[in-house]
């Protein structure tokens, strides 16, 4: 039994077509389940999960992670799939997942953009730049698209309650626990491109997330920040000492042409 696990919160423009690409996949209905963590949908995400998913349950611990973490309380399965309300899973996805977890402790695949542009593109390369740590047996699996055991999850502690970089979070304790994972060329996941209308923001929103992961260990701000599409430069610069001196900076120098205009005026 494979449980898919698909966190939503207001994702009712996107999440039917989620759900109905795993409703058609090559293998059998009855060897996998699919399971929907709401995390407090104020439109009609739910009741569109409840005509497809087989279990539709509530989120109870925080952020994205928390959510991924609740799925898998909830599932029977001895593999855990896990993916976005936002993507298209390709009709073999299952498939190949179910032949890489009987060889592989854990897997991962392309996450393609449903619509191509230069921005995606420039996305699509810089993720792909993560499978030279293929070679050190580092497999950065998008949150998107993996595939975990559930002994194994279970052993490397599962998913963090954060938000940003919650997929990062357990590629590492893969790691670290020296877990067998694969990356499948075939495992392959189609993503909205909504997160790259905004590149400079998001590049900057996950630059700003391995600060707090790795260097200051800020893990409550991996769990509470704007989202990316509400979030601007300005909001980023300000969480930090530098980023805060080239705002001071900015306005100094504003503030002396504005003068000088008024003097010339």
């Amino acid at each position: 039994m494979i449980s898919v696990i698909v966190p939503a919160l207001n994702e009712a423009p996107q999440i039917e077509y989620c759900l109905r690409s795993l409703n058609d996949q090559s293998i059998d209905k009855g060897c996998y389940e699919i399971i929907v963590v709401d995390g407090g949908s104020v439109d009609q995400t739910c009741s569109i999960a409840e005509r497809y998913a087989d279990k539709v349950i509530v989120q109870t611990d925080p952020g994205i992670g928390g959510a991924r973490r609740n799925g898998a309380e909830a599932a029977s399965g001895r593999v855990l799939a896990f993916t976005d309300a936002d993507t298209i899973l390709y009709h073999n996805w299952l498939e190949v997942i179910n032949r890489n977890l009987r060889r592989h402790e854990a897997s991962t695949g392309p996450v393609i953009f449903q619509d191509s542009s230069i921005r995606t593109e420039l996305l699509g390369a810089w993720r792909r730049s993560y499978n030279l740590l293929n070679i050190i047996n580092f497999y950065y699996l998008i949150g998107s698209n993996m595939a975990v055991r559930s002994d194994t999850y279970r052993r490397i502690g599962g998913h963090s309650n954060i938000s940003l970089l919650d997929d990062y979070d357990l590629s590492r304790k893969l790691f670290r626990n020296g877990s067998d994972t694969v990356y499948d060329p075939e495992q392959t996941v189609y993503t909205s491109s909504r997160r790259t209308t905004k590149l400079l923001t998001y590049g900057l929103t996950v630059a700003y997330g391995h600060y707090n992961y790795l260097v200051a260990k800020d893990y409550e701000k991996l769990l509470n920040y704007p989202k990316v599409d509400e979030m601007t430069v300005r909001d980023i610069l300000k969480e930090n000492r530098l980023g805060r001196n080239v705002l001071d900076s900015v306005g100094n120098i504003q503030s002396s042409l504005q003068l000088t205009i008024r003097k010339i005026t």
